[in-house]
């Protein structure tokens, strides 16, 4: 058995050692697919070069980002199912500096449509398995103006005024964009159950103010607007008014983005933590008659590159963890959540753009809730790996496989499993 083991390692060994070969000798040359990735390369260029014109000649840029996924459960959950659902994000950036001379400021608006199914309904579980199932329709996104100031020391601060999402600016880590699961995509799910949080596509009347120092540290807060309808599937952002029954969201984050090492080592890493209070309006008790007017939570979390290429900075290994905990159990369905992943970057061979990640998360639901169920809640664990084969800086397509234990924590349905793919465009 040693000896088998044994055997199994100098395999492995030999296998990195030869793909960290292949990184540093072939594999920064790209493969495309035929035609130029079928003609998409075409396309990007000509979008690239309309939004440069644009740009040039009148300051404004406009962008859009689509997300579509196809997504199936050949087993477990409470039921079988494929659904296919998309977002898509498109508006305008002005550059206020251009336009009219006013140094460090920006305009921006923006529009969503979502559409499709949400294969969660079927499986029954909480961590939505496609990031694009969210509100339904056309809606008004986001529109607010930016101000960065440049500090005579170097640090900068940054003020923005208007319609935005809390998401925008608070716990995200770069990897999460990069799965196909809602649970973590682009910002972790428990904070959506536990908090009136937002996300695109939705957003409310808010301020945010950060200040960056030159010290790789940064502090962030933000005051937001909560309608007693921003949850509803009616909700199409926009009814601009501010009424005396809204709610608020209150929300602290400090940011450190150190390079260990020197920064030329490319081990580079993103620290958060960060916390919220929302308040200003009754919330109905889990396991009681009663509601409750506020509650609070905090997280932590964090990614660091740990390995690159010497000859490759395109060719390396990240990883990333937190955790997020919400003590109000009476009004809050899931009191901890908690995940981690792995990134694997330029590691396919001819694909030096290519990603592999590896995550998992899980969630414990809080006694209140589990006590209102008829069946109680325990926790839900997710695992899932993701291939993104990047076609170019713009577009890419994803294999995704997840893996759900215990949709709902709810022991009597079956773990289930979910295989499909997700398209990504963005200009």
């Amino acid at each position: 058995m040693k000896s088998s083991i044994k055997k199994i390692i100098a395999l492995c060994v030999c296998a990195f050692a030869a793909n960290s070969v292949l990184s540093q000798e072939t594999q920064p040359r790209q493969i495309d697919l035929p035609y130029g990735n079928f003609g998409v390369n075409y396309l990007s260029d000509n979008i690239a070069k309309a939004q440069n014109g644009l740009y040039e000649k009148t300051g404004f840029n406009f962008f859009f980002d689509y997300y579509a996924t196809l997504l199936s459960n050949p087993y477990g959950g409470a039921s079988q199912a494929t659904t296919y659902n998309h977002i898509m994000i498109y508006g305008l950036t002005a550059d206020m500096q251009k336009i009219l001379g006013w140094k460090g400021a920006k305009f921006v608006v923006s529009g969503a449509y979502n559409a499709g199914g949400n294969l969660s309904d079927s499986i029954g579980n909480f961590f939505t398995a496609s990031e694009a199932s969210v509100a339904t329709g056309a809606m008004f996104y986001e529109m607010y103006l930016a101000q960065t100031v440049n500090l005579p020391w170097n640090d900068t601060f940054k003020v923005r005024l208007g319609r935005m999402s809390m998401g925008d600016t608070f716990c995200s880590l770069p990897a999460f964009g990069y799965l196909v699961s809602g649970g973590i995509d682009a910002n972790p799910e428990a904070l959506f159950a536990n908090s009136p949080f937002t996300a695109s596509t939705i957003a409310t009347w808010g301020i945010t103010a950060q200040y960056n120092t030159i010290e790789n540290l940064s502090f962030a807060a933000g005051l937001y607007q909560v309608p007693p309808n921003i949850n509803s599937s009616g909700w199409d952002g926009t009814n601009f008014t501010i009424n005396s029954d809204d709610g608020y969201m209150m929300l602290f984050q400090a940011t450190w983005s150190p390079a260990l090492f020197g920064k030329d080592s490319g081990l580079s890493g993103v620290y958060q933590i960060g916390g919220y209070f929302y308040g200003g309006y009754e919330v109905q008790e889990f396991n009681s008659a009663g509601s409750r007017g506020n509650a609070y939570g905090f997280y932590i979390q964090g990614q660091q590159t740990v390995w690159v290429n010497e000859n490759n900075s395109d060719n390396y290994v990240a990883v990333w963890a937190g955790a997020q905990y919400a003590p109000v159990a009476s009004v809050q369905q899931m009191t901890w959540m908690a995940y981690a992943g792995l990134q694997f970057q330029g590691f396919v061979p001819y694909r030096p753009n290519d990603g592999i990640y590896v995550s998992w998360l899980g969630g414990w639901f809080s006694k209140d809730y589990s006590d209102s169920q008829p069946d109680g809640a325990s926790c839900e664990n997710v695992v899932e790996v993701t291939y993104v084969v990047q076609l170019n800086e713009n577009v890419s397509i994803q294999p995704d496989f997840q893996y759900i234990m215990q949709p709902y924590g709810n022991s009597n349905i079956d773990d289930a499993i979910v295989i499909g793919t997700q398209l990504l465009v963005s200009f």
